[in-house]
């Protein structure tokens, strides 16, 4: 069937670090226009609640900016890509604690698919990883048994790049 390839490669790389970069360039635009808005006001309210308001307003901003990058992203491999069926390899739900005062447990649905590549034919594997607040258990459990080993899932496909057609979008790393 001819050699098997990683799926998972330097795009990831790329948008990780255009994610980053992105990232810091969006909250210096989110304080700066905070900072417009304290000089245009003159409030001593509105200079007292400028830094925690920009924070917060940014990064909700921010995860609605990687969402709607997500959907278009999907939207595109839709039209462009080949769908494919993918057959479940490897399956993992994980219950991660974490501590902190602001920090709330998740549990980790991890998922690698394997499936003839439409256009080479050599086997391809793609790793994919969603997250779900404590609160969601049901539907990170519903997911983990959807995608259990040697489950079938439908994948669009558009040259390196390979995407889940399933509705619920994976950690911003491999949204990829």
């Amino acid at each position: 069937m001819g050699r098997s390839q990683q799926m998972i490669g330097p795009m990831s790389l790329v948008w990780t670090l255009g994610v980053a970069l992105a990232a810091v360039a969006f909250m210096t635009g989110v304080l700066s226009l905070g900072a417009a808005i304290v000089r245009w006001t003159g409030s001593q309210l509105t200079m007292a609640l400028y830094l925690p308001v920009s924070i917060l307003v940014g990064m909700v901003a921010w995860m609605l900016v990687l969402a709607a990058a997500w959907q278009l992203r999907r939207n595109y491999l839709r039209r462009a890509g080949i769908a494919v069926s993918a057959v479940v390899a490897e399956s993992d739900l994980r219950y991660k604690h974490r501590s902190g005062t602001l920090s709330y447990d998740l549990w980790q649905v991890r998922v690698e698919v394997q499936f003839p590549h439409p256009d080479s034919g050599a086997d391809a594997r793609v790793r994919k990883q969603y997250l779900y607040p404590q609160f969601r258990e049901v539907k990170a459990r519903a997911l983990a048994e959807r995608l259990s080993v040697g489950s079938s899932v439908p994948v669009v496909v558009h040259k390196n790049s390979a995407l889940f057609d399933i509705p619920k979008r994976p950690v911003w790393t491999d949204i990829w």
